[in-house]
């Protein structure tokens, strides 16, 4: 990974301030550079190279290849590196290479005067953070976290490539773990922020929702005064949410907030179609009910930026799902949702909810795929309980699950007796998709959903023939 587009830097400007630099050699007083890279494979010359410590890998093991390479410095926490280095190349000898990493994007970040939106949530975040990018864009130069590259890596490399040409930011922050959110926000700055929602996504690593809500509320918390933030009137966390420094810009279903959105129906492709304050009518690209909160965000954003009603219609209108997030396309006749790139229990329950409200045709059924849902520690066993009952009596033919966790879900509707539903677990990707080949025809509308680490596409891989 690689910053791109960063300004010239004099790295003496950031030492003079730096808690984390003990040591610099071979170090010029004119010494600048344009890039930082955390990956050799992506370096180029005149790189600045950091020697991140992850858990599968040391990056010190690769400053032999950076130098090879032509890397203007590398930063490094192991003090025999410095003997290795020669005269042509500089080295900063650091207390922690991430910590180096984190303190430089921030200090490169307070360089820049610009509105920079910072937004986290359990979900609806990166798709959201897509949405917005796609309505700023259309007027303003704007820099935007690529993929879902939210935490302490991501969000630094990405700050790295502001310029002097960027005129607005759209920042995704992620956390798995307490004191993450503070952390980010510091770095970023941002001064308009917004929480989607507070769920149950991580909560193995948080206990509670209300730790979760504590968690994500730290990006209010550490706004400087005056900051705007924008608060989802429908959540039962944030709609009481007060703070007497920030500005708060209401937003939800009901006409007395600042911004609200009105539902006007549903395609049967699943796009909606909605107003916000009563402008022009909006249909999203993005399937799914569920997208109307995270379409009223991006627009309620965009309008307090002064943007206009047509040009917010015609970004969210502009807008595509992102890889994996409720994908709808069409195999050998069934209609695929492909929306395998995570899942908790309240996505879940909205893709099973959207997938229900399809029309079909007569003779046609509606083929439910559910992995497990990852990361969510002694909770894990009744939250896939509570989706076998949340199932029962929906009107869904075949629900197949792959995972121990997801396995669950079979054995709930099996002690429920819900034999309408035909359902059985799986051990492996292959096995599944045999079995999906005998049970799916043409006209079938087929979902699939689970946490990124069941790899549920490979399961579209054997069915289309491609593994």
């Amino acid at each position: 990974m690689v910053c791109k587009a960063m300004e010239r830097t004099e790295i003496k400007q950031f030492i003079q301030k730096s808690q984390t630099v003990k040591q610099s050699v071979y170090l010029q007083d004119t010494a600048a550079f344009q890039g930082i890279s955390i990956d050799t494979r992506t370096l180029h010359k005149g790189d600045v190279y950091v020697a991140i410590q992850g858990e599968r890998f040391d990056g010190h093991d690769f400053i032999p290849e950076a130098i090879k390479k032509g890397a203007a410095g590398i930063v490094f926490s192991d003090t025999s590196v410095a003997q290795n280095l020669s005269y042509d190349i500089f080295g900063l000898r650091v207390s922690d290479t991430l910590d180096f990493l984190m303190e430089f994007a921030g200090w490169y970040r307070s360089q820049f005067n610009l509105p920079v939106f910072a937004l986290t949530g359990s979900t609806g975040k990166t798709t959201t953070k897509e949405m917005l990018a796609g309505i700023l864009n259309r007027k303003f130069q704007t820099l935007k976290t690529q993929k879902n590259l939210n935490n302490f890596i991501g969000v630094s490399l990405t700050l790295l490539e502001l310029a002097k040409s960027t005129e607005m930011a759209v920042i995704e922050l992620g956390t798995n773990h307490p004191g993450e959110i503070a952390t980010l926000t510091q770095i970023v700055r941002p001064t308009h922020a917004a929480i989607t929602n507070i769920g149950s996504g991580h909560i193995g690593f948080f206990g509670t929702r209300e730790a979760i809500y504590q968690e994500k509320s730290a990006l209010f918390e550490n706004l400087s005064e005056g900051g705007n933030i924008y608060l989802n009137m429908e959540d039962p966390f944030l709609s009481h949410y007060t703070n007497d420094i920030l500005r708060i810009h209401t937003y939800g279903l009901s006409s007395s907030y600042n911004f609200w959105a009105c539902y006007l129906g549903m395609d049967k492709r699943g796009h909606i179609r909605f107003t916000i304050n009563d402008g022009p009518e909006i249909t999203l690209h993005i399937p799914g009910k569920h997208q109307l909160m995270n379409g009223l965000l991006a627009g309620t954003v965009a309008l307090g930026l002064g943007i206009s009603n047509e040009e917010v219609k015609a970004g969210l209108e502009s807008v595509e799902a992102p890889d994996k997030r409720m994908e709808i396309f069409d195999l050998k006749g069934t209609m695929v949702i492909n929306d395998a790139y995570n899942s908790n229990p309240e996505s879940l329950k909205a893709a099973i909810d959207f997938t229900v409200d399809l029309p079909i045709q007569s003779g046609c059924r509606k083929v439910m795929v559910l992995g497990d849902m990852l990361e969510l520690g002694d909770q894990s066993e009744t939250a896939h309980r509570k989706i076998g009952e949340y199932l029962q009596d929906k009107p869904v033919d075949v629900v197949f699950c792959y995972g121990p966790f997801a396995s669950i879900i079979v054995d709930v509707l099996d002690s429920l007796e819900a034999s309408s539903i035909m359902k059985e677990s799986f051990d492996s990707h292959k096995q599944l998709a045999e079995a999906l080949k005998d049970v799916l025809h043409k006209g079938d509308i087929l979902l699939l959903k689970g946490s990124r680490g069941m790899a549920l596409e490979k399961i579209l891989e054997y069915l289309d023939g491609s593994n």
